[in-house]
């Protein structure tokens, strides 16, 4: 009878927690080149989306160069073509490539992506999940660096210039 009851209550956690990897919203990739022109605006708002502020401030410099080498392998793929299904294969295997690379920076470092952990308080061993934005927690990282450098600084004036 006990070991009925633990299925059960296994069960039940595990629904429950599926269900609450299920609410997190899917974010749809940043990029699809179809056609030409509707390249050009998907890739206008990502360069946009990566200054300060926005979507993918985050992206280092080092992706930042990836990102636009990728764009702008995409724009010349798709200069003279009306859409990407009218490609040849090898031309489109290189379209889809670049895309894909861009799709994965961009959905690594998108600022609205929710980060969730299951921690334990100092002295507890019972786990609460505490979830934050890419962003959030991008932000706090670098204040807390920004704030050791200070310390350190402070304390030996010398290395600060």
């Amino acid at each position: 009878m006990m070991n009925i009851s633990k299925v059960i209550l296994i069960i039940g956690g595990l629904v429950m927690s599926s269900a609450v990897l299920s609410a997190q919203p899917k974010l749809d990739p940043a990029l699809q080149a179809t056609s030409k022109e509707k390249f050009d605006d998907q890739a206008a708002a990502i360069r946009a989306q990566m200054k300060a502020g926005g979507h993918w401030e985050f992206v280092s410099g080092d992706e930042r160069t990836i990102i636009e080498r990728r764009l702008d392998e995409i724009s010349s793929l798709l200069t003279g073509t009306e859409s990407a299904d009218a490609l040849p294969a090898d031309r489109k295997a290189r379209l889809f490539s670049a895309q894909e690379e861009v799709n994965a920076i961009l959905t690594k470092k998108d600022g609205r992506r929710l980060i969730c952990e299951n921690v334990s308080a100092t002295g507890s061993h019972r786990k609460t999940q505490q979830c934050q934005t890419f962003s959030q927690r991008e932000r706090e990282r670098r204040e807390s660096q920004k704030f050791m450098t200070d310390q350190s600084m402070r304390r030996d004036p010398q290395k600060g210039g």
